[in-house]
């Protein structure tokens, strides 16, 4: 909508976008079988000290069309080598339309198939995901509709969703016809030399309402607890020059019926942008905490510290490398039985992603 506004598409125009992404995953633990980057479910990598792992993770490829200046199409397919249960490798992760023409109104509608408007979710690095990303990302599987306002340094966004468990983080009690909602808020502003946007947004109705860790696709426990549990958002980014910082906290309403406590996570990143061997270049730090239980539990806290340095040989292909530290091995899935609080693990990643 606001590349559009801005005269960066034209209407009538068809345009295609995508980007590519293949690693060299070292994963190094302490603990055998115990691998919180490789061992993303049940039977992957469950032994041994040390694993490697060679994978595409991920290709997109978007559509974007606007056949009048007040209606645009997006469709976005992605394909990946990871395995997830009931998943296929590819599949169709956007497809809605939207409706408005921000020059002439500030209010817009998109109906479809989308990334839900909760959270800023970020990180500076260029593969590993933030600790609130994997806690609280929130992903359609079924038709919502948001309805936004984007006016010079506000932004607000309402969605409201299908019941049931969407294909993330999203998850009702009730089924019913549109029976949980996001709502999301911007605001940008300059303090002093730097550029600052501040955010927040309330998600209804989480995955965390469960008394069994779960998954679709991955056997579990009976579920004989449901009790709604919402989350509460807020994050902050600071640019000036070449520096960026950001600050990012989600937390649940209630305790988690499966943990006994209430589910939370922090990011804190900071990146600096410069040149080597003359290619822009940036050089990140970021680090995360989850909390899921009471002190003493197994699945108490985790921690993550990533830092990366990613060099644009051309304008659309990067190479980078990252390591990874983490502490404590706590899937989502089936933590009761599997988490473990004392184990560290060392990672490094070599990444090639091209973007066009």
């Amino acid at each position: 909508m606001e590349s559009y506004r801005d005269g960066l598409l034209e209407t009538g125009k068809l345009y295609l976008s995508g980007h590519a992404v293949y690693s060299h995953y070292q994963e190094r633990t302490d603990t055998a079988g115990k691998f919180p980057i490789l061992g993303r479910f049940p039977s992957q990598h469950d032994s041994g000290r040390s694993g490697k792992e060679d994978i595409l993770d991920v290709a997109t490829l978007g559509l974007t069309y606007a056949p009048t200046d007040s209606a645009r199409i997006f469709v976005r397919g992605i394909y990946t080598d990871l395995q997830f249960p009931r998943q296929e490798n590819a599949q169709i992760r956007e497809a809605f339309v939207t409706f408005g023409d921000l020059s002439q109104n500030p209010w817009y509608l998109s109906v479809g198939k989308m990334s839900v408007n909760f959270g800023h979710n970020g990180a500076y690095n260029p593969i590993t995901h933030s600790v609130n990303n994997h806690f609280y990302q929130t992903d359609t599987q079924d038709v919502a509709a948001e309805l936004g306002y984007v006016a010079s340094n506000w932004k607000v966004a309402f969605t409201a969703l299908n019941g049931g468990r969407q294909l993330r983080v999203a998850d009702t009690p009730d089924q019913s016809f549109l029976s949980n909602f996001a709502l999301s808020g911007q605001y940008d502003t300059n303090v002093g030399k730097w550029d600052v946007s501040v955010g927040g947004g309330y998600l209804y109705s989480s995955i965390y309402d469960t008394d069994n860790a779960n998954h679709p696709g991955v056997d579990s426990n009976p579920q004989t607890t449901r009790e709604r549990n919402g989350v509460v958002n807020a994050w902050t980014e600071w640019q000036n020059g070449p520096v960026s910082v950001m600050a990012e906290v989600s937390l649940n309403e209630r305790d988690w019926p499966a943990s006994g406590a209430s589910v939370q996570a922090v990011t804190l990143g900071a990146a600096y942008d410069t040149e080597l061997l003359d290619k822009p270049t940036r050089f990140a730090l970021v680090y995360g905490r989850g909390e899921l239980g009471n002190e003493g539990d197994e699945w108490e806290s985790l921690q993550q510290l990533a830092a990366s340095v990613e060099t644009f040989v051309t304008p659309n292909f990067a190479l980078s490398m990252e390591y990874v530290y983490n502490r404590s091995f706590i899937p989502l899935i089936k933590l009761d039985r599997t988490a473990i609080g004392d184990v560290d693990t060392n990672t490094l990643i070599f990444s090639g992603r091209y973007f066009f």
